[in-house]
């Protein structure tokens, strides 16, 4: 072909032909949806098509200058390209790149920076020359320099990275974009005619790039429209990594259309094929669209729990779903310490055997993850004083933040793991082993032990070597019982959070809690039983004095029933006969925290008046602050009369019958001397004689009661708290006196070590009552009577023992000593027993007797005091004395 103007008329009309193809590929971007896609491949058409036309305009103008600015305007124009591909790759393949700021600014300034270089070559000359040619018409030829070549280096070089960004996505998602390898082929094309320009006429030597850009970009536009859509979506990519958990984004057939990098890793994929999501994970698969499931995989050798959520997507021209994986092994095992922290306070209150759910505490937590020993070790190496039952290393208290959390390298529980098994150590303080483990749970191995002499250095060693990152000893301690310490080793790469260290205190916490309060409960039920076989009336009211419990005996003695008691108040029971300044000085005293105690007089449901003693005491919190009454009701009503009763006839008795006696006596010697005026100085006839004696021994009988009553009616009205102390060897010298007044004899005889000790002064009277009623109640005279007194040491007590040769003691006597009541048909002759019985009671001890044909033997048993210069338990010092100093 030798005609020039057919031949430019070819190149003119190619160039032109690629430029409005190019220029009409902009309007059919318009289909594209996403719109950084959408902008990328517009620009690289138009771009492109603008090449290309630059391209023609230089070939069909004959001006040399016209042929400059037109190749400069092209030159620009390609260079541009290079953007809009960058745009349009990041954004088809999930980058963002073209929207960061950095990359803006760069890539103005570097093609500011070239087609500054370009502009001014006029100038230089150093981008391109130019040449006139003739052949196979006129025009410029330019030849170009280092700097264009190097330009160009730079342009493919990132033309290739877009290429490799498009690659990465579809082989990730296993596609193999063959169109996309053909229309890579189209980029190097141009280089054939300009290569083989020299040698072949009529090719030019001029650019023929603009030609392969632009059948590559009409290419992409097409692929982009097609075949890209069926390897993957614009965006999707981004779409996937915008999560910072594992995603997948599904299509409308729940096909994987792509992924992010925690997705393969969770997965254990090195990448996820475009495949429906069933023939990648059925688990994943079974949860249905819009709802949320667990699933666990094992990561990293660890088993780890995972929220799946499938969410759908607004724009579903992108996709249908994305489907998310987030790591909640954590919280996981938060909610499983929560709930097993529910179940055990559940299981404690309803098993009659709570130690036997304490036992299975560490084996039920060592079956949550990441926990992979567990122990509760009982605390017989640490101090009790000490309040923090954290221990270091050594078995001694440790000095750790907040006293409960703890690194491995001073490992509280002294635990160790070596090689695959777990194992207890010892704990140790001051080289004492201490005690064993009560339970030990592990997940792997058997227990082992280690010497107390291995370093901190060495337990961290081993600790790492099977990925124990961290571990927390709790205190468990029970009222009045075993406290332990609950030792928990954990594998998870973060140790313990802040959540989980409260969790399991509160376990620690609580287990002891629930103990407490079911043997609370226990207690409290042994105490409503008691109080409802109680014989006193009890009442419990709340703060405000609202009644909310009474026993079986309130209801007896108040007529009010339970039911008609509790909610009311005790205002019920009121009779009207009590002042307001009684009820003032009540409430003044209960809720200062004291027990109000006094005489009441109350009404009864049907309106009976009775008079009881009341005590009411406060229930006060750890404040001090009431919170709870207790009223105890005694009802003294008989107890008041029968006392008032024996008051009145022991007035009247007592001295009416001094008075009788006086008068009786009077008269019976009157009638003495009467009865010797009428007869003369005869002797009495021995009848009269004898009743006149019996009158005389009957008066002195009854005298003689009098005054024994009078002495018991000065003994028990005496102040136990003005007793006084005799020392034990005046008793031998008062039983011997009292035998002597009576011309009898007494032998005192004294075993044991006893003359420093001493008993109340009392005691006398009971040694001198005794020894009289022996020799009074003796058949033969005092004088051949013999009274034997035996002083002895029984424990803490002293043994006071009269022994006497007589008759014995009357069935009527011994009932004084045996029943200590009297009735109408066995009851004691005279009061000098009842004497000795109430003395050795107000003494604080007791009184025994025995009889028969050889005598009769009666055993007092009394405390005894220390010595007066050495006893704790001397009487109080007179006041009087301390103030006088003296």
């Amino acid at each position: 072909m030798s005609d020039p103007l057919l031949i430019r008329s070819i190149y003119v009309l190619a160039f032109g032909l690629a430029a409005v193809i190019c220029v009409a590929g902009t309007v059919s971007v318009r289909g594209l949806s996403h719109p950084d896609i959408r902008r990328g491949l517009g620009g690289l058409l138009g771009l492109s098509g603008l090449w290309s036309l630059s391209t023609a305009a230089q070939l069909a103008t004959s001006s040399p200058l016209a042929q400059r600015v037109f190749h400069l305007a092209g030159l620009i124009a390609g260079l541009s390209t290079i953007v809009a591909w960058v745009v349009f790759a990041a954004a088809y393949t999930g980058r963002s790149y073209h929207r960061q700021r950095a990359f803006q600014i760069g890539s103005v300034a570097l093609l500011a920076v070239i087609i500054g270089v370009k502009l001014t070559n006029p100038l230089h000359g150093l981008y391109y020359t130019t040449t006139a040619a003739t052949t196979p018409f006129s025009h410029l030829q330019f030849r170009y320099g280092a700097i264009h070549w190097f330009v160009t280096g730079i342009v493919y070089t990132v033309t290739f990275v877009g290429f490799g960004w498009l690659f990465q996505s579809f082989e990730r998602g296993d596609s193999r974009p063959t169109v996309l390898y053909a229309l890579v082929g189209v980029t190097a094309l141009p280089l054939v005619p300009y290569i083989l320009s020299p040698s072949v006429e009529p090719l030019l030597q001029i650019n023929y790039e603009p030609l392969g850009v632009a059948v590559f970009a009409v290419g992409i536009l097409r692929y982009a429209r097609t075949e890209f859509a069926s390897h993957s979506s614009p965006g999707l990519s981004t779409l996937a990594d915008s999560v910072a958990v594992g995603g997948l984004v599904l299509d409308s057939s729940a096909t994987v259309i792509a992924y992010n990098d925690e997705a393969t890793t969770i997965l254990d994929r090195e990448t996820i094929p475009r495949r429906p999501l069933a023939a990648i994970d059925d688990g994943l698969a079974s949860i249905p669209p819009g709802d949320t499931g667990h699933r666990t995989y094992t990561v990293g050798g660890r088993e780890r729990t995972y929220e799946v959520t499938r969410s759908p997507i607004d724009d579903e021209a992108i996709a249908e779903e994305i489907l998310t994986l987030k790591d909640v092994t954590r919280v996981s095992r938060t909610e499983r310490l929560v709930r097993l922290n529910r179940d055990l306070t559940d299981e404690l209150l309803d098993t009659p055997e709570p130690w036997a759910v304490i036992r299975g505490v560490p084996e039920r937590m060592a079956a949550i993850d990441a926990y992979d020993l567990v122990w509760l070790v009982p605390v017989a190496a640490v101090d009790p004083t000490v309040t923090d039952r954290s221990l270091s290393a050594d078995g001694g208290p440790a000095d750790h933040d907040g006293g409960r959390q703890f690194r491995t390298d001073t490992d509280p529980v002294a635990g160790v793991v070596a090689g695959a098994a777990t194992g207890y150590a010892e704990w140790v303080a001051d080289d004492t082993p201490a005690a064993e483990p009560v339970v030990e749970a592990t997940t792997t191995g058997t227990a082992s032990h280690v010497a107390v002499d291995e370093t901190d250095a060495a337990w961290s060693s081993r600790a790492a070597g099977n990925d124990i990152t961290d571990s927390l000893a709790v205190p468990v301690g029970f009222d009045n019982q075993q406290a332990f310490v609950l030792g928990v080793y954990t594998t998870a790469p973060t140790g313990f959070d802040a959540v989980e260290r409260e969790v399991i205190e509160e376990i620690g916490d609580s287990v002891p809690q629930v103990v407490s309060t079911i043997e609370t409960h226990e207690e409290a039920l042994q105490y409503e039983e008691a109080m409802k076989h109680a014989g006193v009336a009890i009442s419990i009211t709340d703060s405000d004095g609202v009644i909310q419990y009474v026993n079986p005996a309130f209801e007896e003695l108040t007529g009010y029933s339970a039911a008609e008691a509790v909610g009311s108040t005790h205002r019920i029971l009121n009779s009207g006969e009590m002042s307001d300044q009684h009820y003032k000085q009540l409430w003044e005293t209960i809720t200062d925290g004291d027990i109000f105690e006094k005489q009441v007089i109350n009404r009864t449901k049907d309106g009976d008046r009775y008079i009881l003693q009341e005590t009411i005491s406060p229930v006060t919190n750890d404040d001090g602050e009431p919170e709870a009454y207790v009223a105890v009701q005694f009802d003294i009503t008989d107890k008041l009369l029968r006392e008032q009763r024996l008051a009145v006839l022991n007035r009247v008795l007592r001295h009416n019958l001094r008075a009788s006696v006086n008068v009786i006596t009077g008269q019976t010697g009157l009638l003495e001397d009467r009865v010797r005026e009428a007869i003369g100085p005869d002797a009495l006839p021995a009848a009269i004689e004898d009743s006149l004696q019996t009158v005389r021994d009957r008066v002195e009988h009854l005298h003689s009661q009098a005054e024994t009553a009078r002495e018991i009616e000065t003994v028990l009205a005496d102040d136990p708290g003005e007793h006084t102390w005799e020392s034990v060897e005046t008793l031998c010298e008062t039983a011997t006196e009292t035998a002597a007044t009576f011309e009898a004899s007494c032998v005192c005889d004294v075993d044991g070590e006893i003359d420093d000790r001493r008993v109340d002064s009392e005691v006398t009277r009971i040694v001198e009552e005794l020894v009289e009623n022996a020799i009074s109640h003796h058949d033969r005279q005092p004088s051949a009577v013999e009274v034997r007194v035996t002083l002895s040491v029984a424990g803490d007590d002293l043994l006071l023992t009269v022994a006497d040769d007589g008759p014995g003691l009357s069935e009527q006597e011994l009932v004084v000593i045996e029943d200590g009541a009297e009735e109408p048909l066995r009851h004691g002759s005279g009061l000098g027993l009842w004497m000795v019985n109430w003395l050795a009671i107000a003494c604080g001890g007791s009184i025994s007797a025995t009889t028969g044909d050889s005598g009769t033997t009666i055993n007092v048993r009394v405390p005894l005091r220390g010595a007066a210069e050495s006893t704790p338990s001397d009487p109080p010092v007179d006041p009087d004395w301390m103030a006088n100093g003296s």
